[in-house]
């Protein structure tokens, strides 16, 4: 095993929410497209995102991007693309639901968002969201495949989910929660102060504003390394015959 599936290994109550690769249905069509075509054209980028070989768990992962795409997206190929670098992003590569710097438990993403306000200082972003908020007492730290954090962010976020997250902020580790509320908040831009969607900054037809794209997540923070990560996905979804709706 490598090191990143180690890593998985340690995350169990996220791969435990997981299907079993044989009950993903994966087949030529795959749903609005032709996911075998789109995970060998991964297997074989040479931008390498994943090498040669895919893991069960990241497969897994982008499944359910791409299960969430066809209930709750907008069939485009740039939104697709982007949710995907996102993910790879946010989860160092591993594409599912994780907590805040990868802790296998609640307590432990504590810990590690305390001992990161003590260093940047008590006004820092983690100083301010690492502390217990809301009516149930709990800690909004970054969790799901966009790290979704403060507790305004997931009120905001409940309907989507379908449950109420300021309750049980863990469901953001739910693959299905966690790729719908990842759609659908690139589609409204509801986490860049301005409301603009993904497809404000890459447009179908148009010229793509990938620095400013990273705003609909997290201000301009590492734009250039996911501005690469989304055109490798997109490179592969437009190898696999692209979105269709």
């Amino acid at each position: 095993m490598g090191i990143l599936d180690n890593v998985l290994g340690r995350l169990g109550s996220v791969t435990s929410l997981l299907k079993p690769i044989a009950d993903l249905h994966l087949d030529d069509t795959g749903g609005h497209m032709d996911r075998a075509a789109f995970y060998n054209a991964l297997r074989t980028s040479q931008t390498q995102l994943f090498g040669t070989s895919l893991s069960t768990s990241r497969v897994q992962g982008m499944e359910g991007i791409l299960n969430a795409m066809a209930e709750v997206g907008d069939n485009r190929n740039e939104t697709l693309a982007y949710a995907l670098a996102t993910a790879y992003h946010e989860t160092g590569a591993r594409m599912v639901p994780v907590r805040e710097g990868f802790a296998p438990t609640d307590e432990a993403a504590i810990r590690d968002v305390a001992a990161l306000a003590r260093k940047l200082g008590p006004n820092s972003p983690p100083a301010r969201y690492g502390k217990p908020a809301g009516p149930y007492g709990k800690v909004y730290f970054g969790r799901g495949q966009m790290q979704l954090t403060w507790l305004e962010n997931y009120q905001g976020c409940s309907a989507d989910a379908g449950t109420d997250l300021v309750k049980d902020p863990d469901a953001m580790l739910d693959p299905k929660i966690s790729a719908r509320v990842l759609i659908r908040g690139l589609m409204d831009g509801r986490w860049n102060g301005q409301h603009k969607g993904i497809a404000f900054y890459l447009p179908t037809n148009g010229q793509p504003d990938l620095k400013d794209a990273r705003r609909c997540v997290n201000g301009t923070d590492c734009w250039q390394k996911i501005a690469g990560y989304y055109e490798a996905f997109l490179a592969a979804i437009k190898a696999a015959g692209g979105w269709k709706a």
